[in-house]
């Protein structure tokens, strides 16, 4: 997929629909800019719940880690 834009005079570029739409991005969606070498590019963030179940089926183990004795202050 490939589009043309301008950059107006404040620096702003409107990324065209289809591409929004394809990559999940609505309002408010925060996207990272990286350049390699003479291209830029755009990584969208993926929001904590895209995460949800995502280790589903795996077998974490015991991950909690163990428990301090209560101390004393004095």
């Amino acid at each position: 997929m490939q589009a043309n834009a301008v950059v107006s005079s404040k620096g702003q570029v409107t990324l065209p629909a289809a591409m929004r739409a394809k990559l999940g991005l609505v309002p408010g969606s925060h996207i990272h800019f990286e350049v390699r070498g003479h291209e830029l590019v755009i990584i969208p963030e993926l929001p904590m719940s895209a995460y949800y179940g995502m280790l589903k089926g795996y077998d974490l183990g015991d991950i909690e880690p163990e428990k301090e004795l209560d101390r004393t202050f004095e």
